[in-house]
């Protein structure tokens, strides 16, 4: 986790909001499941949902707030993460698999 919370803090983000904690759980279960076609909105969103006794939209909207800040935060490293320069902010989903595929990279240099 602590990788991953390394990342979220390059791209410009902090622990003050409460997507920071929500993309990095996102992203664990993300890199866990690598090779099983994970859903968002079925999967993912209802699992964060349930362990921060909070609702699936609120959990949406706090990745969804993140991505703001990262977006304007650091979009030269958004763009790195990426692969390539970014037109359009991600969605939720784009992100969480653009960090965790990132990540999975690193490691594999490693």
């Amino acid at each position: 986790m602590k990788r991953i919370y390394g990342l979220i803090r390059k791209l410009g983000a902090t622990s003050k909001y409460k997507g920071y904690f929500f993309v990095a759980e996102a992203v664990k279960i993300s890199m866990r499941h690598q090779y099983k076609p994970m859903h968002i909105t079925k999967d993912i969103y209802p699992c964060l949902a349930t362990k921060y006794k909070s609702t699936p939209t609120n959990i949406e909207h706090d990745i969804r707030t993140l991505i703001n800040v990262c977006w304007e935060g650091n979009k030269s490293f958004l763009d790195e993460i990426a692969g390539y320069p970014l037109e359009y902010k991600p969605t939720n989903s784009q992100f969480i698999d653009m960090l965790a595929y990132y990540l999975r990279e690193m490691e594999e240099e490693n």
